[in-house]
């Protein structure tokens, strides 16, 4: 049994140890000491990483009750000095915490329970069992902020199975080990835990909420906590600066300032629509004039070397109005050319998909869709002529 120095000294970094073996596996070498300052992974913390004898720790994981450092190469003596990623290690320590603090906040406040925790780079994410709205989340943020302002010692405890069962907000596996290792805020949260903690709240600094989503019948909350709460909030804060330098108001002006130039936005696509009708229009009409007929369907095929997708997709809708058109459009630029095939949704006699791919094919590129509209890219705009011919062929045989 590995002697667990993470428990008995939070704020260690460094320790003396002996090899108790070192073992090859694919490359790698398995350690064990006699005692370790390495926390391995387990709970949703992830471990310790540092050095060994200078040599860098790549993963910890405890089996049999043993710890086991997996090192890049052997150590060659068997008296060792390990040294702990102290940055590393006490954010870790001021994200468990931070969960803790939130986790047991949520459930003092709203019942909402905590099914699982992880730590992964600098964000926490909890799942909860049940749906969690938004003002329960931002009141969970703010109890957990009070107590970080609290400064309320963390303590860790081994009590009766009986007063475990009657305060914990989340109950050990009913194989646990006993005694039962409890992490205790008072007035905050009282559960079992494994994980290494700061010792009091005040160090965890800040809780922030970043983001939000439904999983699996709950919600996914996430969350920085400690110094990755701080890095958060200052590129927020950086970002803000530049949206305000860019749109000349302060902070509190952002919002009015994207909503007028959504309104803008809004104005300059309604104009745009009428201007591409008005000159689109007459040039559907006269396309449709001019289009080969083919039973009881009229075949439509053009291309524009210099039109945009908008353009092109403005004109297949003119075009696809009547039920008798099939459409076949290409628009063309210097960067490739967009392909658009279809007809009118009620025209079930036809599927352009089979001449779409054989068009794409022809041009090496890429897109789909459905029997009645498809729509696609490619870098090759010279071939578009050739590949609407072949496809207009391809479209035939399908109707026949």
């Amino acid at each position: 049994m590995t002697r667990k120095l993470y428990y008995e000294d939070l704020y260690a970094r460094e320790f003396d140890a002996e090899i108790l073996s070192c073992s090859e596996h694919d490359g790698r070498f398995h350690v064990v000491l006699n005692q370790t300052l390495f926390y391995p992974s387990g709970g949703g913390q992830p471990c310790d990483l540092g050095t060994i004898d200078g040599i860098d720790v790549l993963e910890v994981f405890e089996k049999g009750g043993e710890i086991v450092h997996v090192l890049a190469s052997a150590p060659k003596i068997e008296h060792v000095l390990g040294v702990i990623d102290w940055s590393r290690r006490f954010e870790l320590m001021q994200q468990h915490l931070g969960e803790h603090l939130f986790a047991g906040s949520l459930w003092n406040l709203s019942q909402i329970h905590t099914a699982r925790m992880r730590i992964e780079g600098e964000n926490v994410s909890i799942d909860t069992d049940t749906p969690a709205d938004m003002s329960a989340i931002l009141e969970a943020e703010r109890a957990a902020n009070e107590a970080v302002w609290a400064d309320i010692p963390v303590e860790v405890i081994y009590p009766s199975i009986d007063e475990v069962k009657a305060n914990a907000r989340k109950l050990p596996p009913e194989d646990a080990e006993l005694p039962i290792r409890i992490v205790k805020v008072e007035g905050v949260d009282y559960v079992p835990c494994c994980g290494v903690h700061v010792s009091s709240t005040g160090q965890v600094g800040l809780v922030k909420v970043t983001s939000v989503e439904n999983h699996k019948g709950g919600s996914r909350i996430y969350l920085r906590c400690g110094r990755a709460a701080y890095m958060w909030v200052d590129s927020v804060h950086r970002e803000v600066r530049k949206a305000e330098a860019e749109l000349v108001c302060g902070y509190d002006g952002i919002n009015d300032k994207i909503a007028s130039l959504k309104n803008q936005i809004h104005s300059l696509k309604a104009e745009n629509e009428a201007t591409l009708e008005r000159f689109l229009r007459p040039l559907a009409e006269d396309l449709v004039k001019g289009a080969e007929n083919f039973g009881e369907r009229r075949i439509v095929k053009y291309i524009a070397p210099s039109a945009g997708q908008e353009e092109v997709k403005h004109l297949f809708r003119l075009l696809t109005e009547r039920r008798e058109v099939v459409a076949l459009l290409a628009g063309g630029n210097s960067e490739g050319a967009f392909l658009m095939f279809g007809t009118h949704k009620e025209n079930k006699g036809v599927d352009v998909r089979p001449a779409f791919r054989r068009a794409m094919e022809l041009l090496g590129g890429k897109g789909g869709g459905s029997p009645f509209c498809a729509q696609g890219w490619s870098t090759n705009a010279e071939g578009a002529e050739d590949a609407l011919n072949t496809a207009i062929s391809e479209l035939k045989n399908s109707m026949k």
